[in-house]
């Protein structure tokens, strides 16, 4: 059962794999295939899975990549709201939509700054087709 009831404390990590950084990161956050924050610009950039934990550059961090996972919310979030990495670079939760996002929120978040569940589905752009 999805957690929209709870208030984002938990989450249900399947698959996690091992990445090392590239550039400074934060823990709860998106990130990309080359090591650093995601972004929806694509690409390396695209979501590849929620950092675990903060990590250094060139130091080895856990990124969850299947099911779901916390992530710091950006602005408010619904749950059921697509979501996709914030645009300043920050690997921080924000608002997408159904042609352009990684995840949907299976909770809320009211503020930024808030953990919300997200789950994880691979990254969508509205000017690509599957």
């Amino acid at each position: 059962m999805s957690s929209q009831n709870n208030s984002g404390a938990q989450y249900d990590k399947q698959h996690a794999l091992t990445m090392v950084a590239v550039a400074a990161i934060a823990a709860a956050r998106f990130v990309g295939y080359d090591g650093t924050h995601a972004t929806s610009a694509g690409g390396v950039h695209d979501n590849q899975g929620v950092s675990e934990t903060a990590a250094a550059i060139g130091d080895a961090f856990s990124a969850i990549t299947g099911y779901s996972a916390l992530v710091e919310a950006s602005e408010a979030i619904a749950f059921g709201d697509y979501v996709k990495p914030a645009a300043d670079g920050s690997g921080k939760a924000a608002v997408g939509a159904v042609d352009e996002h990684c995840g949907r929120a299976l909770g809320a978040a009211t503020a930024a700054g808030q953990l919300v569940e997200v789950q994880i589905v691979k990254h969508q752009h509205a000017d690509v087709e599957v």
